[in-house]
């Protein structure tokens, strides 16, 4: 079975210390991709996570555009005057056909407890947004203290390591619409274990690019003991259903 998969997580522009095989533009972005069966990408700008999102939000919309691209904004709270109010900031998602949002509390200087980002997990809990989350900018009772206050976000967190199942399934058990993205997922046997025990909903397609290569993300789906559906649905079913938020809420708005 030929999967079509579907990148969520990817990045694209120019960023700080790059090497020599690096590459930053849309077009070589989606070149690299290609030969792996990888067709579309989620993605953010460099510049919003390295400089600011109110630079880099807006640049990517510009370096997109009439791409198969599809953009990730990178949100901060709002408190210090930076950003928009959390409703202004969805709203301004919606009219700008941005899907996601990426978080980077290590790098922003911030945390995902309530006195601090309640407001902003609020409103993407309530807006059914999609968020993503590396795990090396937060911890695991970080994440945990921000379900607990908001079970129904839809949160995937990226990059996780081989050893981290006794983090994950606890929390996994608990909310539902928590998500592990594949790229870093190397545990032997993780992918069919979170399939038979939590379906195969829970996972979601990523590749680290241009940061890490996509071969080894894409053999980790295609070669996993589990069904071509479940396949499918990890490659890149998951992260239709997840971006379809905006078109429910458009659907909703018309009626």
């Amino acid at each position: 079975m030929r999967l079509d998969f579907f990148d969520c997580n990817a990045q694209v522009g120019r960023f700080g210390s790059p090497v020599k095989e690096s590459f930053f533009t849309p077009r070589e972005l989606l070149d690299k991709l290609a030969p792996m069966g990888i067709r579309r990408a989620l993605v953010f700008h460099a510049l919003a996570k390295d400089l600011h999102p109110a630079e880099g939000n807006p640049a990517l919309l510009e370096l997109v555009k009439g791409t198969a691209l599809a953009p990730c904004w990178v949100a901060m709270p709002h408190h210090a005057g930076e950003m928009p109010q959390p409703a202004e900031f969805v709203a301004q998602m919606k009219a700008s056909g941005v899907g996601a949002v990426r978080l980077f509390p290590s790098w922003h200087q911030y945390v995902l407890a309530d006195w601090c980002a309640g407001q902003l997990l609020e409103e993407f809990e309530k807006s059914r947004v999609p968020v993503f989350i590396e795990i090396g900018q937060t911890n695991y009772d970080h994440i945990a203290w921000a379900l607990k206050s908001h079970p129904q976000l839809r949160l995937t967190i990226m990059q996780t390591s081989y050893r981290c199942d006794r983090y994950l399934y606890p929390l996994m058990e608990r909310y539902a619409h928590l998500s592990i993205e594949t790229s870093g997922y190397v545990v032997s046997g993780g992918i069919e274990a979170v399939c038979s025990r939590f379906g195969a909903s829970r996972l979601i397609f990523g590749t680290g690019s241009p940061h890490l290569e996509p071969g080894a993300p894409v053999s980790l789906v295609t070669y996993a003991q589990i069904s071509d559906a479940d396949k499918q649905l990890i490659a890149g079913g998951n992260l239709e259903k997840l971006l379809a938020w905006k078109l429910r809420t458009r659907e909703a708005e018309d009626a």
